[in-house]
């Protein structure tokens, strides 16, 4: 009996062992440690206890999520393998927001005011420079008669790639320091535009070459509408135009997902998205959070458009 009852400890070690791996878990903990902007307010003790509870009782995915849950940011989130095996291969990243067919489009004029839907992004750098040149051909055709501004809808924005956005736009920001993203160092990463030039960090960005095309009037005012699901940076590019002198924003309180997240990948090839700075205007001002717009409006378009006119009106 004793040899039988040895035996059977053996045969379950190999599974007990098994269990209590969790690569995955180790890797998501430590960069959260090492890395996210409210590490400091987590009680990691509690958190590290519980998770692997969570990954004992139910999975390594659940307690990959509630770990950066416990971040209390927002925006945090875990991106579980689409293809296991093809991500080990390969290294392929999935995309952390789903990919739409266009960047922009071209909306009906409201009050005379030609108005641009900016819609989430994300695709490959290819596709980012065709979007960012079509976006800028949208620009372009809108301003290609002399009018009173402008309005951005970015009120259906669901985040994804912020460059393409923020260079196809670039024609309608001042130059200067635009913003940037603060780290929990308090180190401060630059985005500005520099004689037509979108840079970060002094470096210019790649996507500036995406089009030479630029429009043929200013635009005197430019009104931005946000909304409940302006997340991410569908928050974040409105915020490199806030506090610009001809800039109103209009709609309602964003998603609050306006900090920077770093993407990190774990061993079983998926990935983490960590906040890991929060986002600087022009002024220096931090968002953390949702975004307020100057108007609230549950008109949003029509609100800007008619801001704009009476702007036009007061010469």
């Amino acid at each position: 009996m004793r040899s039988e009852i040895f035996t059977l400890a053996l045969l379950l070690l190999p599974a007990l062992t098994a269990a209590q791996e969790q690569p995955s878990l180790d890797v998501a903990v430590k960069r959260a440690r090492e890395h996210a902007y409210y590490a400091a307010r987590v009680d990691w003790r509690a958190v590290e206890s519980h998770a692997r509870s969570l990954a004992s009782e139910q999975d390594e995915a659940s307690a990959i999520r509630f770990v950066l849950k416990s971040l209390d940011d927002r925006h945090s989130f875990y991106l579980p393998p689409k293809n296991p095996a093809k991500t080990a291969r390969t290294g392929e990243q999935p995309d952390a927001q789903p990919s739409v067919r266009a960047l922009s489009r071209a909306r009906q004029a409201v009050e005379g005011v030609p108005v641009i839907q900016i819609n989430g992004w994300s695709g490959t750098q290819q596709e980012a420079l065709a979007a960012t040149g079509a976006l800028r051909s949208d620009l372009a055709n809108a301003l290609s008669v002399a009018g009173c501004g402008i309005v951005l809808d970015f009120s259906a924005n669901t985040g994804g790639n912020m460059w393409p956005m923020l260079v196809g736009l670039s024609p309608l920001l001042e130059e200067g320091r635009l913003g940037g993203f603060k780290d929990v160092n308090g180190a401060v990463h630059v985005i500005e535009k520099k004689a037509g030039v979108i840079s970060s960090n002094d470096s210019a960005h790649m996507l500036n070459v995406a089009t030479p095309l630029q429009p043929r009037h200013a635009a005197a005012s430019i009104a931005i509408v946000l909304g409940p699901r302006s997340a991410s940076s569908g928050e974040i590019v409105p915020i490199m135009f806030h506090g610009q002198h001809n800039v109103r924003l209009f709609g309602q309180r964003t998603a609050g997902k306006s900090t920077a997240n770093s993407t990190y990948p774990l061993p079983n090839g998926g990935y983490v998205a960590i906040t890991t700075a929060v986002t600087l205007d022009r002024n220096g001002h931090e968002f953390d959070s949702y975004v307020e717009p100057d108007v609230l409006s549950g008109q949003a378009v029509e609100s800007a458009a008619q801001w704009i006119v009476a702007q036009c009106r007061k010469g």
